[in-house]
């Protein structure tokens, strides 16, 4: 993808956004996860929702991700997904208010979880082909120089970067320590 244009081009709509996230959660096409039966249909009321033909269970392609029982738009998502991981200083929400055209409050949810989705969790490791744009690493304590510090992996192959994005929050944010705790006095 060259930029903004052919990103808008491949997800604009709502249909095409639900298209790929089916795709993603079911590479295979569907499987019901109540019978594992194969065939279904989309619900007209909710069409992020797919129904089960066999035993009628309901399964929505959002479920799990940070776009769960979301009302806002599957587009302006993946929209402020984009920004985010396009611009290397970082997106605020009131830009996100701007360029989506959407209340504060809702673009600082969409930064909130998509952030909450990148962050690090030790239960789920980053895997695959990583790629960090102008970070310094430095090889130790006081050393300046970054060369060397970070060697690729001889005769690795480059597989397809993680979507990290797609992974679901954690029900509660971990608790910071006190300064009591990090120092261990009373």
């Amino acid at each position: 993808m060259a930029g903004l244009l052919d990103f808008a081009a491949r997800f604009g709509t709502e249909e095409r956004c639900i298209e790929h996230l089916a795709g993603l959660r079911w590479p295979d096409g569907f499987v019901c996860s109540g019978c594992g039966g194969r065939a279904a249909w989309r619900l007209k009321a909710r069409p992020r929702v797919y129904e089960c033909s066999t035993c009628h269970r309901q399964e929505s392609v959002t479920a799990g991700t940070v776009f769960h029982r979301t009302r806002t738009d599957l587009a302006k998502w993946f929209v402020a997904a984009y920004l985010m991981g396009r611009d290397k200083r970082g997106v605020s929400a009131k830009f996100l208010q701007r360029e989506l055209a959407v209340a504060y409050q809702t673009a600082w949810t969409m930064a909130h979880k998509l952030r909450h989705g990148l962050s690090e969790d030790p239960s789920r490791p980053l895997r695959g082909f990583l790629e960090a744009d102008e970070t310094p690493a430095f090889a130790g304590a006081g050393s300046s120089s970054a060369a060397g510090a970070i060697r690729p992996v001889a005769g690795a192959a480059r597989p397809t970067p993680t979507r990290a994005w797609l992974s679901p929050p954690s029900k509660r944010c971990r608790r910071r320590k006190t300064r009591r705790e990090n120092t261990g006095t009373r």
